[in-house]
């Protein structure tokens, strides 16, 4: 069964990145990213893989057009780091940032998700409410 999760996580990774994008660039672009540490319990690694099948698979039409981007980012790096700081977070979450013309405006920690995590189906239509209404948000 892990294999499997793991299997369908990969592939949508690398569909995800073969998928060309359609049309222009968009103006403005929300940013999904999984904020990490270097220590990676099973429950930090469940929380990232459910984020990744929740925008990934749920949201694939808002990647293709390139209005949405899935990616992870170490808060042990300087990079990671500072964004952490600057959202606030003391642990690691899955936060949305709106960027226009490259630069950040606006973003929103997802903290429910670690309530969800004993229920796949719940936390997967938690990221996807919340994702699709900042969606909307950033026009």
């Amino acid at each position: 069964m892990a294999f499997r999760i793991v299997a369908v996580v990969f592939s949508l990774a690398v569909a995800a990145i073969a998928a060309p994008q359609q049309g222009p660039a968009p103006a403005v672009v929300v940013k999904a990213t999984y904020f990490h540490a270097d220590y990676r319990c099973p429950s930090c690694l469940k929380l990232e893989r459910w984020s990744s099948i929740a925008i990934q698979r749920d949201l694939a039409d808002s990647m293709k057009t390139g209005r949405l981007i899935w990616g992870t980012l170490n808060m042990d790096v300087p990079e990671g780091a500072a964004l952490a700081d600057k959202f606030g977070l003391t642990n690691k979450a899955l936060v949305l940032m709106e960027m226009r013309g490259g630069k950040l405006t606006r973003f929103k920690e997802l903290k429910e998700t670690w309530k969800n995590l004993r229920d796949s189906a719940a936390f997967a239509a938690y990221v996807k409410t919340e994702t699709v209404a900042f969606l909307k948000e950033a026009r």
